[in-house]
């Protein structure tokens, strides 16, 4: 290889590296660009809106100096119960079941335990509400009013009731709490019975209004 072919290559490989120097600055001043870029917003988010580290807001109504704050998908709020404070909770808050009407009168209960009844030829769908109400009443009732509570069917024609008291709102000198599903939302008062209707979800309602009215934060 002569003297001028070696300098041609020499002088290929330099423009070379050159090129690739050249491509190695651009692609860092791209990088560099970007990361500035960044940390520009950042800088100025921070100058016009600043850090919020602040916890989420939970959703709170006040009612009758009670404060309620939704968690979990249930309203909570603190009841004082012989100078000691209890953790309430309810399916709805007392704005939401204000207008579920009241009706009849009530003799009080006559004697323990309060049966909580309920028809077992429901329709299927009906079941997981009628569970649910059963389940609330039971907490509030035991754990919060010190009341004695038993589940009970109003008939026996199912597995479910065999080993259950058969109680209807009928009974005499007996304390019955009802449940049915039924279109129309109500807290029915009759003597010594009380019963609770209401379509679906809604069966909670006239429970809960039930209990604010328990616990006097409704009247």
């Amino acid at each position: 290889m002569t003297g001028k072919n070696i300098d041609k290559l020499d002088d290929l490989k330099q423009e070379e590296d050159e090129q690739q120097e050249e491509y190695k600055a651009s692609k860092q001043t791209i990088i560099f660009s970007v990361v500035a870029g960044v940390v520009l917003l950042v800088v100025i988010g921070f100058l016009f809106f600043g850090f919020d580290d602040s916890a989420p807001t939970l959703p709170t109504v006040e009612y009758n100096y009670f404060k309620f704050e939704q968690i979990g998908g249930m309203w909570q709020t603190t009841i004082e119960l012989d100078d000691q404070p209890y953790e309430a909770p309810f399916r709805f808050n007392p704005e939401q079941v204000q207008d579920v009407p009241v009706v009849g009168k009530f003799s009080g209960f006559v004697k323990m335990p309060v049966y909580i009844t309920f028809d077992p030829e429901s329709e299927y769908d009906d079941f997981k509400y009628l569970a649910l109400g059963v389940s609330e009443l039971t907490l509030h009732m035991v754990r919060a009013l010190n009341v004695s509570v038993e589940a009970a069917c109003t008939k026996n024609v199912t597995d479910a009731c065999v080993d259950r008291p058969i109680v209807t709102c009928g009974d005499f000198g007996k304390s019955v709490i009802y449940l049915h599903t039924s279109n129309e939302t109500l807290v029915n008062l009759s003597n010594h019975c009380i019963t609770l209707s209401g379509p679906e979800l809604d069966l909670l309602k006239p429970v809960d209004r039930l209990l604010f009215q328990w616990y006097k934060i409704m009247s």
